[in-house]
């Protein structure tokens, strides 16, 4: 099935991509080898952490890309109901992630869905977010994930937990 995708995502993009955001975040034991195996080089996933992991496969490593479930459109964090109940954290969660990164490089993915976050009535909030991210941008990088994981790539063995596998 992995191959079946990434050959049809390089039929219709011209190229296979680098990095994969498993549906519901539910990996099966042995997926990391066949992605690593299939030539991906990050998962997207992984909601351990707000700094990226290597992690050991059959014939080599990939990248465990943090998934930050806080600052994900489907659990409420950037839209205003969740499950019933009125969340008042959206900025919060981005603020503390803003202040941590002072002290440390940090990897912050927001996810949005446009079946949550596409709601004509929903964009005003996203906007206020995304307009406090900009604010700050001389110190934050604006990129996609498989600039990150090229950058993390490109560091010296040691820097970045299981870099020594």
């Amino acid at each position: 099935m992995i191959e079946g995708v990434t050959a049809t995502i390089e039929r219709h993009e011209g190229a296979p991509p680098h990095g994969l955001d498993e549906p519901l975040a539910l990996q099966q034991l042995g997926d990391m080898d066949l992605l690593q195996e299939t030539g991906y080089r990050y998962a997207m996933d992984w909601t351990m952490d707000d700094q990226p992991i290597w992690i050991r496969t059959r014939k080599g490593r990939i990248l465990a890309m943090p998934y930050p479930i806080e600052v994900n459109d489907t659990r409420g964090s950037l839209v205003p109901v969740h499950r019933g109940r009125v969340r008042r954290h959206d900025r919060r969660s981005v603020r503390g992630d803003a202040a941590q990164s002072a002290r440390q490089p940090l990897v912050c993915p927001i996810s949005l869905h446009p079946f949550v976050i596409g709601r004509p009535y929903r964009i005003r909030r996203l906007r206020r977010a995304l307009q406090h991210i900009l604010e700050h941008g001389e110190r934050v990088w604006l990129t996609r994930p498989r600039d990150i994981c090229a950058h993390v790539e490109s560091l010296p063995a040691g820097v970045v937990p299981g870099s020594m596998l």
